[in-house]
């Protein structure tokens, strides 16, 4: 009895099916990118106020920067768990005041307000910084930039993403002495 001969697929089957696997396995990729992808994140600063702010003999500030934040999920479907924020006030380029907020868990499409209270930097500003501002605060306001660094994962439903460093940066937040009250939201370039 003869054995039946094997044939070989012919290199153009071959091709074609090769080519469908990775077609495929590209439409799967694409329909899990437009189902978890996240939607950029929202911050703002939507009060900053001044206690016991002052300047010792050796040009060192005291008190604190009491900030609230405003972070915005505009995700539909992630959760976003804060493991921790660090928050740093910024004077004319030079570190004032800095603090920490505990982590927190975000559902999707949901609001959250973070106070912090950033305490003066130990050891004395630079001479010029200092000038500028208590010839400022002079003023009754003091404009100070607020830069949000915070470690992050989004969750879809047990799944989670790697820690992500969400960074937001928020330029022109004035301070008002005189009238701590009043306030204007300013909104913050986050960057993932």
């Amino acid at each position: 009895m003869a054995e039946p001969r094997r044939t070989r697929p012919s290199p153009g089957k071959c091709v074609a099916a090769t080519l469908g696997v990775v077609l495929v396995v590209v439409f799967i990729v694409l329909m899990i990118w437009l189902f978890l992808h996240p939607s950029k994140l929202h911050f703002s600063v939507d009060h900053a106020a001044a206690t016991g702010f002052n300047f010792t003999a050796t040009g060192a500030l005291t008190g604190a920067f009491n900030l609230t934040l405003r972070s915005y999920n505009w995700n539909e479907r992630a959760k976003i768990y804060y493991k921790s924020m660090e928050v740093g006030v910024w004077y004319d380029g030079a570190y004032v005041a800095g603090g920490h907020a505990p982590g927190f868990l975000q559902p999707p499409e949901n609001e959250t307000r973070v106070d912090v209270a950033a305490q003066a930097a130990p050891g004395p500003l630079p001479s010029d910084v200092e000038e500028a501002a208590k010839r400022e605060r002079t003023g009754g306001k003091l404009t100070v930039d607020v830069h949000v660094r915070a470690k992050a994962r989004f969750r879809y439903g047990v799944v989670s993403t790697r820690r992500y460093t969400v960074r937001a940066s928020c330029p022109g937040v004035v301070v008002d002495f005189d009238e701590p009250t009043t306030f204007h939201r300013v909104y913050c370039h986050v960057h993932i």
